[in-house]
């Protein structure tokens, strides 16, 4: 059983949206809510809107809206039940216990981080004795002092099959709990083994301070060189960052996306307490949500090699739409930072980072890298090329800069420059048109929720049945004389109707009807889509007659359902009968 539906409607009533929403983002009076920048996505011209009345928040930018909670869950990167946890520490309330699954799910999470952290001892105690030499005389042949080894954790995993898994059951943890920490990987015979054997090992600690997952290098042998916990009930790869919890507490006001561990705990050590790393994958959108919420700033240390010049530019991308200011460092005559500081020492690193270049200064230095630019023929392919990426940049004036600057590089006249750019920028906004005229043809599919997953099957009944919800969800008298001629099963919308029916659940149960409370009982896409509905909503001059219309517009194709129905069963029953004779 979930948390109690009352406890999540006094939570939410409870709840001041917009004083939650103020801890991160600046929020400004407009009409009767507040505007502010999306967290979710960069934006320079304010989409994101909170209702205070209605107690739910909707950009019309990403599509991003939702109730408190939903806020929480995406801004913290909490599951539901910790999100909920939080507001109700906020606000004096105290979470109900249960013998259910979501408490069930609660206890399990914080036996695993208590796993975590007596495993992560384990490890650097095993780091510390004889069996782990070789593992510490490596760190320290990489440069790492004592003191930076223990600030990190870090430690070494023994070769033994089973070692760490018999330590732990020895301190009272289940089978079930290692291997759903990935501590460990179930055999044939039903037993378990270490996932981690002759390593050296990193400890992935959570913002809150929590030891949530491990990386692991390979010492000899076998096996990836790096190996990472999957994801558990406590760790997500693409929500989490390694040393974010170290470089949040910087003061620089920026944070430096290094590739490895290595990388990230030699920045630290050299003074540079603002570096972190992904873990082993790809930089996600919500790492950078995350970063935006430390710093404003981004500073892309990647590899130098072909791999690091695709994801940094990956990286540009996703780092600008979280709405952060991004630099690329080139670091000469070294492959990585870590490399560079110990050839060079911190003042010489710091000195680069005071040179960065702009993201849009790195992109066209890569594309410049692929051609020669003393044959006139690499020159022409350079400049168009250039030229495609400059049309996309958004500010005229570092349109006009670049522009310039990739003339005098490739030897040609800034008009003949400024031509090309201006050709590129008209094709691309030639497609863009085209494509908006190809959706403009689709009337069917415009009706269609933006929300991967939801899809109307009858768009004239379903159209109908959002506005009506748009006005039920602000008059409850409304709402309970609709109830009286319109059941829930007669929306074509299971979606919809499912708001409807929740609606009128909380209406006849004597509560106040806040969107924010019905979007309680809905999946993410189905909040997000409701939030659009109710932010699109344009004041009616008569209500009731408005309703009135799209009730019977509602009931005419259901009836029309109905008889479809019963006609395919009678040409069902006719075929059987012309089968038989």
């Amino acid at each position: 059983m979930a948390l109690p539906q009352s406890f999540l409607d006094e939570l939410i009533y409870r709840c001041d949206i917009v004083e939650v929403i103020s801890k991160y983002v600046t929020l400004k009076r407009s009409g009767s809510g507040y505007v502010g920048l999306c967290p979710f996505h960069n934006e320079k011209t304010p989409s994101f809107s909170v209702s205070g009345d209605k107690q739910f928040f909707h950009c019309f930018g990403c599509g991003e809206g939702g109730n408190v909670i939903t806020f929480i869950m995406k801004e913290e990167n909490l599951p539901f039940p910790e999100a909920v946890k939080l507001l109700a520490d906020m606000y004096g309330m105290t979470v109900p216990e249960d013998d259910g699954g979501s408490d069930q799910a609660r206890r399990l999470r914080e036996r695993l981080y208590a796993l975590n952290k007596d495993a992560a001892r384990f490890y650097h105690s095993c780091l510390m004795e004889p069996e782990g030499r070789r593992a510490l005389e490596y760190l320290q042949g990489r440069g790492l002092s004592r003191r930076t080894i223990v600030s990190f954790g870090l430690g070494y995993a023994p070769a033994d099959w089973d070692r760490l898994s018999r330590a732990m059951l020895d301190k009272g943890y289940t089978k079930y709990e290692i291997e759903s920490a990935w501590l460990a990987r179930k055999n044939k015979s039903g037993g378990i083994y270490d996932a981690f054997r002759d390593r050296v090992m990193f400890p992935i600690i959570d913002i809150r301070g929590n030891v949530i997952a491990f990386g692991g290098r390979v010492m000899e042998g076998d096996g990836p060189k790096y190996l990472n916990s999957g994801d558990t009930p406590v760790f997500s790869k693409s929500r989490n960052l390694f040393a974010m919890n170290l470089a949040k507490k910087s003061k620089a006001g920026r944070l430096i996306l290094a590739e490895g561990y290595m990388d990230v705990i030699a920045l630290h050590q050299a003074g540079f307490d603002y570096a972190v790393a992904s873990l082993g994958t790809a930089l996600t959108a919500e790492q950078t949500r995350l970063m935006s919420r430390y710093a404003k700033e981004a500073i892309i240390c990647y590899d130098s090699d072909a791999a690091g010049q695709r994801a940094a530019q990956k990286a540009i991308d996703l780092l600008n739409r979280a709405g952060m200011e991004v630099k690329v460092l080139r670091i000469p005559d070294a492959k990585d930072p870590d490399e560079f500081i110990k050839k060079n020492g911190s003042e010489a690193f710091a000195l680069l980072l005071d040179k960065p270049q702009s993201d849009s200064e790195y992109r066209l230095a890569v594309i410049r890298s692929k051609y020669a630019l003393d044959q006139d023929a690499q020159k022409i392919e350079y400049s168009k090329e250039a030229a495609v990426y400059i049309s996309t940049v958004q500010s005229p004036v570092e349109r006009e800069i670049l522009t310039h600057r990739v003339a005098q590089e490739a030897g040609i006249s800034a008009a003949a420059m400024e031509a090309e750019v201006k050709r590129a920028f008209t094709a691309a906004l030639r497609r863009e048109r085209k494509k908006e005229e190809s959706e403009a043809l689709r009337p069917v599919r415009a009706v269609q929720p933006r929300e991967t997953g939801l899809r109307y099957d009858n768009p004239r009944s379903a159209l109908c049945e959002e506005k009506l919800l748009a006005l039920l969800l602000e008059d409850p008298e409304l709402l309970r004389r609709t109830g009286a001629v319109l059941a829930p099963e007669m929306f074509s919308s299971p979606f919809l109707a499912k708001i409807y029916q929740r609606a009128l659940e909380l209406e006849r149960g004597g509560h106040e009807i806040v969107p924010a409370a019905v979007m309680a009982g809905l999946e993410e896409a189905e909040a997000r889509h409701l939030t659009g509905i109710l932010s699109a909503k344009v004041a009616s001059a008569d209500a009731e007659k408005e309703a009135a219309d799209y009730i019977a517009v509602i009931r005419e194709e259901h009836a029309k359902k109905q008889t479809e129905g019963d006609d395919r069963l009678m040409d069902a029953l006719s075929r059987k009968r012309e089968r038989k004779g």
